[in-house]
């Protein structure tokens, strides 16, 4: 259940960064507030199920298997 952990965060932390990447894209071809809404959700989304993980240990998550 680490490895959940593990990858919630690295995805939040590469939506960050995607966000960040498409504030200062200039391509016309981009719908970026439509692609800024969509990578937000994702990203709010994330964060919720971080929140709702953070009050259990690691120790806590593998008994629960």
């Amino acid at each position: 259940m680490n490895e959940v952990l593990k990858a919630i965060n690295e995805a939040s932390i590469s939506t960050a960064c995607l966000l960040d990447d498409v504030a200062v894209n200039d391509n016309s071809e981009l719908n970026l507030s439509e692609l800024q809404k969509d990578i937000e959700h994702i990203q709010n989304q994330i964060t919720v199920i971080e929140n709702f993980l953070e009050p259990f240990t690691v120790a806590e998550l593998e008994e629960q298997q």
